[in-house]
């Protein structure tokens, strides 16, 4: 006869993982130096609820994301992304805010992928949304505050590609808002051969379709070469940003083939590369329509970084997190002795573990034993009092 109990399920459901101390600790080091970074341009923090409302007009990740119903019959989702949930919480909490919104944010979020891909349903993404200014500076600024959070997290060989939507639109300008569609969602696909081949088939002139393939082919220096109206204003977010962040990574590459994924995009675009990641570590741009469909139209910009892909970046680089205080591990010899001493080494900024340590997560572990109230013994032999060993620790 069979045993009435099943054996535990042990693992994670699909596309979830367990994230154990060490890579906890590298997190939490990439959480600060990004969270201090956004507060430095004056962003403060929000956090919208995980759960939201799925309606018709839910945005461009619906169909990504994980639904359910709620006992009241409602659907919800847990949110594939921030931008739109900042989007809904703008519309509803700052509907007559005057004056710019800096919102930052590091928070996780929750996309459906198939199980072939075996990819995570599940990261942390951080971020900024700066609504309500408009023009080269306010892209400059969000442009610049991306490159210089990779760089204070410790990224180094990153790259910054920066296009313009709008640029894109407007080589296709001849072509109807019918026709346009399937041609930017080609491209937004990656897809440029079937993006021309369905503005060919729309009718677009021979001369036309030169003119835009040479403007998607511009990067770098060859943007110089591009005619199309509206060059200028790339050009100056360009030159602003480096006047307001000048260091590493190596950014501001004009890159007119970049038209991110996510259609609520209209203007200034731009993505994060780094050679030791196949995709791209973060993602933003302009996006002046979003907060309309919300019933509250203001214009905004912002960024998202890929948690996890940074991480991965910086760590293949040979990142590590700065050194933290080092763990006393206090071996007990005696019940009061031992709560004593651990309290006067705390007091003295130690940080300090009794007994046995069975999870380092990279931390430096001074192994010792308690000689009384006030002395500790050290694996080499020394005796030392709390505040000699406090003084030769911090």
């Amino acid at each position: 006869m069979g045993s009435p109990f099943r054996e535990p399920v042990l693992a994670p459901p699909r596309g979830f993982r367990d994230i154990l101390p060490t890579e906890a600790r590298e997190l939490r080091a990439i959480e600060r130096a990004l969270s201090e970074t956004f507060a430095s341009h004056g962003y403060v923090p929000i956090e919208p609820p995980m759960v939201e409302h799925v309606t018709p007009d839910s945005g461009p990740e619906r169909h990504r994301s994980m639904q359910f119903l709620d006992r009241d019959g409602s659907l919800v989702a847990l949110r594939p992304d921030i931008t739109t949930a900042v989007a809904r919480l703008v519309a509803q909490r700052y509907r007559d805010a005057a004056g710019a919104l800096r919102l930052s944010y590091f928070a996780p979020v929750f996309r459906e992928e198939p199980a072939m891909l075996g990819a995570e349903r599940q990261h942390d993404q951080a971020g900024v949304e700066l609504v309500g200014p408009s023009g080269p500076l306010a892209d400059a600024e969000v442009l610049a505050l991306l490159a210089e959070s990779l760089a204070r997290c410790g990224l180094r060989d990153a790259t910054i590609e920066i296009g313009h939507v709008g640029l894109v639109r407007r080589a296709f300008a001849e072509l109807s808002d019918d026709d346009s569609a399937p041609v930017m969602e080609a491209l937004r696909a990656g897809d440029h051969v079937g993006a021309f081949h369905r503005a060919a088939n729309a009718g677009m002139r021979e001369d036309g379709l030169a003119r835009a393939r040479r403007a998607l082919a511009a990067r770098g220096p060859d943007i110089e070469s591009v005619d199309i109206e509206g060059i200028e204003e790339l050009r100056e977010v360009i030159h602003l940003g480096r006047d307001l962040f000048a260091g590493e990574p190596l950014w501001g590459i004009p890159n007119l083939s970049l038209v991110p994924e996510l259609p609520y995009y209209t203007g200034v675009v731009f993505e994060a590369l780094h050679p030791k990641s196949g995709f791209p570590i973060a993602t933003g741009g302009r996006y002046d329509l979003l907060l309309g469909a919300f019933g509250t139209p203001r214009r905004a910009t912002g960024f998202a970084i890929n948690v996890p892909r940074l991480h991965l970046a910086l760590f293949e680089s040979g990142w590590r997190p700065e050194r933290e205080r080092t763990l006393v591990a206090l071996s007990p010899a005696g019940t009061r002795e031992t709560a004593q001493l651990a309290a006067s080494l705390r007091a003295r900024g130690l940080v300090v573990a009794i007994g046995a340590v069975a999870e380092r997560a990279g931390l430096e572990i001074i192994e010792s034993t308690v000689v009384d109230r006030d002395r500790v013994r050290l694996a080499d032999g020394r005796v030392m009092t709390a505040e000699d060993l406090a003084r030769e620790l911090t």
